[in-house]
């Protein structure tokens, strides 16, 4: 039995998820947590071996709570699974220590197989597409964030106007100081019309 911790703001859907994963007889799930804050709030049970989590949740996101327990577990396995499927966030997801970035739209089916896989030690992230030229290095989507950021505007606004979650926003940002390898949004925007990206 695979003792499960779950974290999602939405309490139906957490529900929803315990069902689905007794009734494998695979998984028990022992504890359900309904923001980030109340899941660091608590001692993590130490009979757990996999937490699933949801991103966007009120008071702290995922993102923040994994790096945290990442400090004190690096033994627990966490799957993210969100509605979210950009690029930006399965990276995310992969570099702060998660096992697997999932989307919420998956079948029962698939999902249990996917997290007997992780348990075993796989990982599930999606592939960074590659670079089409040397100054494609950007994602199409990581240009128009780009543009908006030489204007001054806040990921608030920027996500706004594209329609798109503020953290994801911030997402795209560190994925493209990372590929432009520099330190900040300032030095992000200088090299990239220094490239020739804007």
């Amino acid at each position: 039995m695979i003792n499960t911790i779950l974290v999602d703001d939405h309490a139906l859907f957490c529900d929803g998820l315990e069902r689905v994963l007794t009734d494998t007889k695979q998984f028990c799930v022992v504890n359900k947590f309904y923001s980030g804050k109340a899941v660091l709030n608590s001692p993590v049970d130490p009979t757990a071996r996999l937490l699933i989590i949801d991103i966007e949740m009120p008071g702290m996101n995922g993102f923040d709570v994994i790096r945290r327990l990442r400090l004190k577990n690096k033994q627990l396995k966490i799957v993210i699974l969100s509605m979210h499927e950009e690029m930006a966030y399965s990276n995310e997801a992969s570099s702060i220590g998660a096992n697997a970035f999932l989307s919420k739209t998956l079948d029962s089916s698939a999902l249990v197989d996917i997290l007997l896989r992780t348990i075993q030690g796989e990982t599930f992230f999606s592939k960074t597409p590659q670079p089409r030229e040397d100054n494609n290095l950007l994602s199409d989507r990581e240009v128009e964030v780009l543009k908006l950021l030489s204007k001054g505007k806040t990921s608030k606004e920027i996500g706004t106007e594209l329609n798109i979650s503020p953290l994801t926003i911030k997402a795209h940002r560190r994925n493209m100081i990372k590929k432009l390898q520099v330190n900040n949004s300032t030095e992000l925007i200088s090299k990239a019309l220094e490239v020739g990206i804007l």
